[in-house]
């Protein structure tokens, strides 16, 4: 059983889709050349192909990366909320929320929350608006490992 500390979640919820911004920074650079190149020889057409064709390129890339975007905003509205309510449990426990522990990286019934030695369940009302914590024991045969970075 994988639990996932708060510093993990934080460094994980704002990482930035990399390949995303290298695919438009190429195709906006050869925006950039072609369009240069076409001003300067305004008499040669393959010139303001290309900057047509790298046009057409990067609203195609833009338009198939929105989902994953999309997506991706989901996955962090949803890791935030998780962060929150690990901060709402450090402030009850006393502790500090760097020394708390999720399975889950979003809010779900029956999530565990591990502080220390101790292992809580979460159960939340209909809107997920209050929690309730329960102490849990986890069964002998579950090794459970801590996940840092």
């Amino acid at each position: 059983m994988d639990f996932y500390s708060y510093q993990y979640l934080v460094e994980h919820n704002n990482e930035p889709n990399f390949l995303f911004i290298i695919g438009i920074m190429i195709l906006a650079i050869a925006i950039f050349i072609t369009g240069f190149l076409y001003y300067r020889n305004r008499s040669d057409n393959k010139y303001r192909d290309l900057l047509i064709i790298f046009a057409f390129g990067i609203i195609l890339f833009i338009g198939i990366n929105y989902n994953n975007y999309e997506q991706q905003l989901d996955v962090n509205n949803k890791t935030n909320q998780t962060l929150d309510l690990m901060r709402s449990v450090a402030k009850d426990k006393n502790v500090n929320a760097k020394k708390l522990y999720s399975n889950s990286s979003s809010l779900t019934e029956g999530m565990l929350i591990k502080s220390g030695k101790d292992i809580y369940r979460v159960s939340f009302d209909n809107n997920q608006s209050s929690y309730t914590l329960t102490k849990a024991n986890v069964i002998g045969s579950q090794k459970i490992q801590l996940i840092e970075k």
